[in-house]
């Protein structure tokens, strides 16, 4: 945001909010010179919805840190959705004999800008299957689908995993003590974490029915 962004902001702001815009003038000049600063890579457009987003949940003040923490959080979303492919025959301006590669460095950076921006969507795993499966040939297209059985079966061959200790015995039965149900493990009352063992009235309770169960 350039200065007169800001200062377009902040004269939105004071209609619904007169305790953001300093009263003195030399106090405005610093809050413009320091909202400006703080808020260099945030698109206007963006800044009046964070602005709105921020009073439909505060009543606090919006504060251009509030902002610059949204903006952040959209830029690192967009990107982390992004796997940052990019094909040099899309740019033919760039040498694929260039041994700096200081054109594809700046084509590339030139997109990530622009994804983070919102001027570019990020492409994703979905986005380029289809362009995968049209370059296998017959205009095939492929889709993601759900691991079946027999992929499940090989993959338990080739990476098996550890098998987990079943529990203690007692755990096929309900807690009395904190009304755990059969599998589930025991809890804590005061904070509701899941413990290690069990309560001693359901390993009591498991004793019982070993014994009724003995006895018959």
């Amino acid at each position: 945001m350039t200065l007169a962004e800001v200062i377009d902001l902040l004269d939105r702001i004071a209609l619904v909010d007169d305790r953001v815009v300093k009263a003195d003038e030399i106090e405005q000049e610093a809050q413009v010179t320091m909202w400006a600063a703080v808020l260099r890579d945030v698109p206007l457009a963006f800044a009046g919805q964070a602005v709105g987003d921020h009073y439909a949940s505060s009543a606090w003040p919006v504060m251009p840190k509030d902002i610059a923490e949204r903006w952040r959080l959209q830029v690192r979303d967009r990107l982390g959705r992004s796997l940052g492919t990019f094909d040099p025959v899309d740019h033919p301006h760039i040498d694929p004999d260039d041994e700096t590669g200081d054109a594809y460095v700046a084509a590339l950076r030139a997109q990530r800008r622009a994804i983070a921006g919102g001027d570019a969507e990020p492409v994703g795993l979905r986005e380029l299957m289809p362009a995968v499966g049209s370059q296998l040939g017959g205009g095939r297209s492929v889709e993601l689908v759900p691991a079946n059985e027999a992929f499940r079966a090989v993959k338990e061959e080739q990476y098996p995993r550890r098998a987990r200790p079943a529990g203690p015995p007692e755990l096929a039965v309900h807690c009395p003590r904190c009304g755990a149900s059969p599998g589930r493990p025991c809890r804590l009352p005061h904070n509701d974490r899941a413990m290690t063992g069990t309560h001693p009235s359901r390993r009591d309770v498991w004793d019982a029915q070993q014994t009724e169960g003995a006895d018959a």
